[in-house]
């Protein structure tokens, strides 16, 4: 076989033998996918059979705890390593027969979780023996040839043994909802759509068509500019908004005046250093989160902290409890507002969820009145005092680290809760003792370290090394070494300081619950979905009724139907 890196032996092969081999390659990526999985799914059946009721009620679970080994061993978000072990439990314990087809290299990973997801409704075991047993019987006529063919099947084998599993559409299963952000989304913007009450539609186009007319006519945005926003300007402002800000440029404008929107954003101001031999290394990289790279930047806008607010709102669990170690205040730190001008240099900005924020539009926020924070450098924030940490030494913290510290994760810094690698008071309040954790991980580090769990160690560099319960060691490497090498975060990690009386067991503390399991919330929501799938069949059946079905609809047969109770089964 030829080695597909060597340009040589690939420049060497004929036409057939490079098809062949490109055949093949697909084929192996396949059964490599599947092994991945089949991993996945046995370290999950390790944590999660066999769970007793308690530790099942608890939001660290078995589930949390087997997603942090899969995110960390595989470098995925939580969100990711969650959804692969979704798919290898399905493949291991409700599909087999699809599973086995996997492992042969017949169909791709990208159709496996298709079918893992577009049969997850069916709960009848038979339907499902009979909707997985068609897969394999089928797949291998499609699978290598159409994809799109063989997700239409699946729907149609759905629809033929189970009706009410049908995946009707993500729209459909959200009556009511509102999502952000695309992948072709441009630098500075993101896209939104959703669904709401015709009502509530009603009222929020009236309010932004009013907000809209508020500008002299001499404003240079269209319409629909000053739509968009106005709604920007309602997320700041709230209802008390009487007016959008001008933007003609005449300053005896009655509408002109600094922009809310501006003002709700805090800019941290890092000074442009120019590589020499100063340069400190880069740190040693490893599995963790890696933001998306822009070029040599100079800003991190974040949203600004809500008056009286003391943390941002973490991920919210089932039932509340103490924060194991609770965060810092998100104080305002001290500012002086500063003009574009003051920055002549500044270039794009990051913000914390990766965000890339072109030049201009970084100079157009400063310019219209948002908060320039200038950034202390590592040097001058000596270890403090007292348990939480000040504005100062938050904000470098945030900056550094740009998100959580856990391998794989992405959640934003500014969203995550401040903790003390080195519990406090043994452990210092110090950059090089800090680091942003989410909620979640923030929880594994507290209730499941020490033996048979996860261990953390901060180093000098600003990355943060963990090790796992199996003693696999990763490395997860702050944002700001990678988008901003030259900025100085190096600092010594403190040592522990000897306090007698304190033995950090956690006895005071306890692990929050959630009021049903996991297993219990999912069987409930998709429940729920089959409720609302038979609801919506039975309306399609009332209005049917008594109608002749259209020629060109191919009838299965309303005795291959599963679903007994139905009195009139669907005729296709």
């Amino acid at each position: 076989m030829f080695d597909a890196s060597d340009r040589s032996a690939l420049a060497g092969m004929s036409d057939e033998q490079l098809i062949s081999a490109l055949t093949d390659a697909t084929r192996s990526e396949a059964m490599a996918a599947a092994d991945r999985l089949a991993l996945v799914a046995e370290v999950t059946a390790r944590r999660c059979d066999d769970e007793d009721d308690v530790t099942a009620h608890q939001v660290i679970d078995g589930w949390a705890f087997a997603k942090t080994q899969v995110s960390a061993a595989c470098n995925l978000s939580p969100h990711a390593a969650s959804t692969q072990m979704r798919i290898g439990v399905a493949l291991r314990e409700r599909l087999p027969r699809t599973a086995a087809l996997f492992a042969a290299g017949a169909v791709s990973a990208r159709v496996i979780g298709e079918i893992t997801w577009r049969t997850h409704l069916v709960t009848d075991e038979d339907a499902l023996a009979l909707i997985d047993a068609a897969i394999a019987a089928e797949a291998t006529h499609y699978g290598a040839l159409s994809e799109a063919a063989l997700i239409r099947a699946v729907d149609f084998w759905v629809e033929k043994f189970d009706p009410i599993a049908v995946i009707r559409s993500k729209a459909a299963a959200k009556d009511l909802y509102v999502e952000f952000d695309d992948r072709n989304d441009p630098n500075g913007v993101c896209s939104f759509w959703g669904r709401l009450r015709a009502t509530d539609k009603q009222a929020l186009q009236q309010r932004l068509n009013d907000l809209a007319d508020t500008v002299c006519p001499n404003d240079p945005r269209t319409v629909r500019e000053r739509r968009a926003d106005a709604l920007g300007a309602l997320g700041i402002v709230g209802p008390s908004l009487q007016r959008l800000t001008c933007r003609c440029g005449d300053p005896d404008c009655a509408g002109s005046g600094k922009d809310p929107r501006s003002t709700a954003v805090n800019i941290y101001m890092l000074a442009d250093q120019v590589p020499g031999t100063d340069a400190r290394p880069a740190p040693d990289t490893g599995p963790g989160p890696q933001p998306t790279p822009s070029p040599e930047g100079s800003g991190q806008p974040e949203p600004a902290p809500q008056p009286g607010s003391e943390e941002p709102e973490p991920e919210p669990t089932p039932e509340p409890a103490p924060n194991p170690e609770p965060d810092a205040p998100a104080q305002p730190a001290a500012h002086t507002p500063a003009p574009a001008a003051t920055f002549p240099g500044a270039g794009p900005g990051v913000m914390l969820d990766g965000t890339v924020i072109p030049a201009a539009m970084l100079a157009d926020l400063i310019a219209t009145g948002a908060k320039v924070r200038l950034l202390r450098e590592v040097a001058d924030l000596p270890t403090e005092r007292q348990y939480r940490p000040s504005a100062a030494l938050t904000a470098f913290v945030r900056m550094c680290s740009q998100t959580c510290s856990f391998p794989g994760c992405s959640k934003p810094a500014h969203r995550c809760d401040l903790d003390h690698v080195i519990p406090w008071p043994a452990g210092a309040t110090h950059p090089g003792n800090l680091r942003p954790l989410c909620r979640e991980h923030h929880l594994v580090k507290t209730f499941r370290s020490g033996p048979n769990g996860w261990t953390v160690k901060a180093r000098p560099d600003g990355a943060t090394e963990w090790t796992s319960p199996t003693g696999h060691a990763y490395v997860s490497t702050p944002g700001a070494a990678i988008l901003f090498p030259h900025w100085n975060i190096h600092t010594t990690v403190p040592p522990p300081r000897h306090i007698s009386l304190i033995h950090d067991d956690h006895s005071s503390v306890k692990m929050p619950t959630r009021q049903r399991t996991r297993a219990q919330d999912r069987a409930h929501r998709i429940n729920a979905e089959r409720t609302r799938n038979a609801t919506e069949l039975a309306l399609v059946h009332a209005a049917r009724d008594g109608a002749t079905a259209p020629a060109d609809i191919v009838n299965s047969g309303k005795g291959d139907a599963v679903n007994n109770n139905d009195p009139d089964p669907p005729p296709f």
